[in-house]
């Protein structure tokens, strides 16, 4: 090679040199982008995740208010069932008292 070919290959040389460390710097871009591209998506699943059991939260807490109320409005009537069942035992008590003849009392 004479030195006017050497001379002309220098530029080619640093020009495919510069081409190189372009492609690599662009790999390295672009695998950062994907990776931040799935982290993303990622966090898009988690936001999603986090709002359907804030979702839930909130169903399951009117569910068990809903209950709580069930559960007093049942325990008001028991006691009035109770209340009816005291005075109904009461009564025949009373009933069977005046029906029963001397010394057949309970």
């Amino acid at each position: 090679m004479n030195e006017t070919d050497a001379s002309a290959s220098e530029p080619e040389d640093a020009f495919a040199a510069a081409e190189q460390r372009l492609k690599r710097a662009l790999g390295a871009i672009e695998s950062r982008f994907k990776a931040l591209q799935a982290r993303a998506e990622a966090a898009k699943g988690d936001e999603a995740v986090s709002l359907a059991s804030e979702e839930d939260r909130a169903r399951l807490a009117d569910e068990l208010d809903a209950a709580r109320a069930r559960e007093a409005a049942l325990s008001e009537a028991a006691g009035e069932a109770s209340a009816a069942c005291g005075e109904a035992i009461a009564e025949l008590r009373a009933i069977l008292g005046r029906d029963a003849g001397p010394g057949e009392e309970g």
